[in-house]
C-alpha cells in the first residue's frame, strides 16, 4: 500500500469538512515529497468545476500552476475539464488509481492534454517519481519539471517508464551514447512544455559536450547554449567531480551572476571552482562588500561559494560578497569598522595601482570633498594631507576610484565597506575585486594577486578558445 493510500484509509468516520481538509493535507504531503521547494496554497473549494483546490508556485518564478482534484477517473469527465480549463494549463489530479491500459478513449485524452499542455496525473504517479528520485538524482529534476510544465497523461506505470528513460539518457549523455540520449530527448519533448523540455535537453546537451563528443552529433542537434535554470545548475554542480574544461567552459558561457545567486547558498565545492574558473572573468555585479575573516593559511587560494544570495570569494583574510542587483542585497558585516587615514588610503591605492578621482574626508560633523579637474589621481597630492590635518579627527569617508584608463569609476564607502555605482551601473567582478576591495581593506600584495587571478585570469585564453570553437562549429 502506498503512503497516499495509508493517509486516505485513516479518514473513515470524519465529518465531510474534516475529510476534505484531510484529503487536501494528504495531497499536499504527497506534492511536497515530490518537490520540497515549491509553495502550496490551499483554497476553500473541493472538486470544483473551475476553482482550483491547490495553487503551486516556486521561488524565483512568477508563474504558478493550479491543481484541480477529482474524486474519480472518468475519461470523458476529464476531457470536459480539459476543454473548460485548458487556458490555465492545469494539473487534473484524480484521487484514485488511473487505468493503465490504453484504448481509444485514453488515447483521445492523452492527445488532448498534450495539445493543451494539461497534465493528468495522481498521487500514485507522483509517488512513482519519488521512488526513482531516491535512486537517481536526475529524477528529482525531472519531477520538478513535470510539476511546473508537464503535459499528457502520466499514470504510475508511465511515471516509472519516464523516470527510467530520462535517468538512462543522462547517463548516456555523459558517455556520448546516442540511443539512450535520443530516447531521453524524446521523452522530455513529449511530456514537458517547450520551455521545460528545452531546459532538460540543454542539460543533456551540456553533459554530451562534457563527454568530449562533437556538439553536432547530439540528437536533434541545436546551436543553443547550455544555459540552465537554478534547479538544473544545482544538479550539475552537485554531480561527482567532473574534470573537463570544455564542459565547464561551455556551461559557463551563458552564465550570469543572478543565476548563480538563485542558488541562495552553495558550498565551495570543486565543480563550482571549475565553473567560475571559466566564467568569473565575464560576470558582473552591482556592488560588493568586503568582510574581514579569521586568517587562514596564506597558501590557501581564493575559493568561490554562494552565501546569502551573493556570489562570494573567500581569500585568506577577507571575504568579498558580490550582489547582482543592489547593495541592499549584501549581507551585513559584523566586523569592527576602523577609520582610514589619508596616509593609509595612499598606501592602499599605491599597492593596488588604483587612481582616485575624489576623496571625501569627515570628522563626523563636517565633510570635505577633494577633487581636481587637472589631475586624474588626487590621492597622492600633498595638499590632501594638509586638508586632513586641518580637519580635526578627520578620516576618509569615501572615495571615487577610476577603473582603468576610461571614464568609468566606482564609489567606495568606508562606513559600510562597500563598493558600487549609481543608477544601472554594473561592474565586472574583476573591477570590484581589484579596484574597490583593496581600497576598502588592507589586502596584502600576494593576496591581491590571487584575487586578481581568481576574477580575471584567462580572459584572452577563454575568449580565443571560445571563438575558435564557434568558428569550427564546436560550440
Amino acid at each position: 500500500m502506498s503512503q497516499f493510500d495509508d493517509a486516505i484509509t485513516g479518514l473513515v468516520g470524519e465529518s465531510p469538512r474534516e475529510r476534505i481538509s484531510a484529503i487536501k493535507a494528504a495531497v499536499v504531503d504527497n506534492l511536497r515529497a515530490a518537490d520540497s521547494r515549491m509553495r502550496i496554497e490551499t483554497t476553500d473549494h473541493f472538486n470544483h468545476s473551475f476553482v482550483p483546490d491547490l495553487i503551486l508556485s516556486w521561488p524565483g518564478q512568477n508563474e504558478n500552476r493550479r491543481i484541480y482534484l477529482r474524486t474519480s477517473y472518468r475519461i470523458w469527465d476529464l476531457l470536459r475539464d480539459v476543454d473548460l480549463l485548458a487556458n490555465d494549463q492545469p494539473i487534473l489530479m484524480p484521487l484514485v488509481p488511473m487505468r493503465e491500459e490504453e484504448d481509444e478513449d485514453a488515447s483521445v485524452l492523452h492527445e488532448r492534454t498534450k495539445e493543451s499542455r494539461t497534465l493528468v496525473t495522481n498521487p500514485y504517479g507522483l509517488e512513482a517519481f519519488a521512488e526513482g528520485r531516491d535512486t537517481t538524482p536526475i529524477v528529482a529534476l525531472l519531477t520538478h519539471a513535470i510539476l511546473q510544465g508537464g503535459r499528457g497523461v502520466i499514470t504510475t506505470r508511465r511515471a516509472r517508464e519516464i523516470s527510467g528513460q530520462v535517468a538512462a539518457g543522462f547517463s548516456g549523455a555523459r558517455d556520448a551514447a546516442y540511443e539512450a540520449t535520443s530516447a531521453a530527448v524524446a521523452v522530455n519533448e513529449s511530456n514537458l512544455d517547450p520551455h521545460r523540455a528545452s531546459q532538460m535537453n540543454r542539460l543533456l546537451h551540456a553533459l554530451w559536450i562534457g563527454s568530449g563528443a562533437p556538439p553536432s552529433e547530439f540528437p536533434r542537434a541545436t546551436g543553443a547554449m547550455a544555459t540552465l535554470d537554478e534547479e538544473a545548475l544545482r544538479f550539475v554542480l552537485e554531480m561527482p567531480d567532473l574534470e573537463d574544461d570544455t564542459f565547464w567552459h561551455g556551461l559557463g558561457f551563458g552564465l550570469t551572476t543572478e543565476r548563480l545567486c538563485q542558488l541562495v547558498d552553495f558550498p565551495a565545492n570543486a565543480n563550482l571552482q571549475r565553473l567560475l574558473q571559466h566564467s568569473a572573468y565575464r560576470l558582473t555585479a552591482k556592488a560588493c562588500r568586503v568582510v574581514a575573516t579569521p586568517q587562514r593559511r596564506m597558501e590557501d587560494v581564493p575559493r568561490w561559494s554562494i552565501t546569502s544570495n551573493t556570489l562570494t570569494l573567500q581569500s585568506p583574510r577577507y571575504r568579498i560578497h558580490f550582489a547582482p542587483r543592489s547593495v541592499i542585497d549584501l549581507p551585513e558585516s559584523t566586523s569592527v569598522r576602523e577609520t582610514v587615514s589619508v596616509s593609509e588610503l595612499k598606501r592602499r591605492a599605491e599597492n593596488a595601482e588604483v587612481e582616485v578621482a575624489e576623496v571625501r574626508l569627515s570628522n563626523g560633523d563636517a565633510t570635505v570633498a577633494y577633487t581636481s579637474a587637472e589631475r586624474p589621481d588626487v590621492v597622492q597630492d600633498d595638499f590632501l594631507s594638509a586638508i586632513a590635518a586641518l580637519l580635526s579627527n578627520g578620516f576618509v569617508a569615501s572615495v571615487t576610484a577610476r577603473i582603468g584608463n576610461g571614464s568609468r569609476s566606482v564609489r567606495c564607502s568606508f562606513d559600510s565597506c562597500t563598493g558600487g555605482g549609481n543608477g544601472n551601473t554594473r561592474y565586472l567582478l574583476s573591477e570590484l575585486a581589484t579596484v574597490a576591495a583593496p581600497l576598502l581593506c588592507p589586502i596584502l600584495t600576494d593576496e591581491l594577486i590571487a584575487i586578481r587571478n581568481a576574477t580575471h585570469s584567462g580572459v584572452a585564453e577563454n575568449e580565443s578558445a571560445w571563438n575558435a570553437q564557434r568558428s569550427e562549429g564546436k560550440a
